[in-house]
């Protein structure tokens, strides 16, 4: 039987209740042109993030000289004899950091030259709002994953815990995922992030256009830029939904208005 796309599993979700066919992602008017100008997403390197802790969990390396041979046998694609196997494998064992940097280095090539594109499931958070979009000067954009499968392939919500992930590279590698990509504090537990991920590539990845559903303009954008960020979408070809976050009377809480 052949394995299931994930284009596919993404349709599925949708229909099962397990994804949100929504994204939202709170951006700076500044950024939000760039996004209009060449309908692109920045995937950023997890070298750039600014929680110094996320995509940067420092792994168990407590393995045995017999797991270290095991793992450089499977990994060096031939390209060195048995000798040379067990030598390296004696010195990574022995020498104090060794083996430490080699999986540093591994986790180097796997994950900090891949990208990831950060959303959220919540547009009417007030801390996205006020961190994201320029103290509420700014914008959320909608996004409809089912208009552009591959793009989102494959959203995955962050996983916020108390404890530190106890990662061994050798024994717990299905996890790499979940422990070292999607791990991160409670501290930023408000801000419900979905993850895509892009193996082996960063920077600007273009998206349809029909992927973009609506702008939502922050309560204190200024009529003057929004009248701006309206024509640029309609020169650039957008067929958007254009809304505005206001600020309820007598709640700390915001509703979305059609313009």
């Amino acid at each position: 039987m052949s394995e299931i796309p994930f284009s596919k599993l993404i349709e599925i979700g949708v229909q099962n209740n397990q994804l949100s066919q929504f994204m939202f992602k709170y951006r700076t008017i500044d950024s939000t042109k760039k996004i209009l100008d060449n309908n692109s997403l920045w995937y950023s390197r997890p070298n750039d993030f600014n929680d110094p802790f996320d995509c940067q969990i420092v792994p168990n390396t407590n393995n045995t000289l017999e797991e270290i041979e095991s793992f450089l046998r499977n990994n060096s694609e031939g390209k060195i004899n048995e000798y040379q196997i067990k030598k390296l494998a004696k010195e990574a064992y022995e020498i104090p950091g060794k083996w430490k940097n080699i999986i540093e280095q591994t986790f180097d090539k796997i994950i900090n030259k891949s990208g990831i594109c950060c959303f959220t499931k919540d547009e009417k958070n007030l801390l996205m709002w006020s961190h994201y979009s320029d103290s509420h000067k700014g914008i959320c954009l909608k996004f409809d994953i089912l208009k552009d499968l591959d793009f989102f392939v494959y959203p995955l919500p962050v996983n916020y815990r108390d404890d530190y992930p106890d990662y061994n590279h050798l024994g717990d590698r299905q996890t790499l995922v979940n422990d070292i990509i999607l791990s991160k504090s409670n501290d930023w537990i408000y801000e419900q992030e979905i993850r895509v991920l892009k193996i082996q590539t960063h920077g600007l990845i273009k998206f349809n256009q029909n992927a973009l559903a609506e702008i939502i303009f922050g309560c204190k954008t200024t009529q003057e830029e929004i009248d701006e960020i309206i024509s640029l979408s309609v020169a650039k070809g957008f067929n958007l939904k254009f809304k505005q976050a206001k600020k309820k009377d007598r709640e700390f809480a915001l509703e979305i208005i059609d313009l």
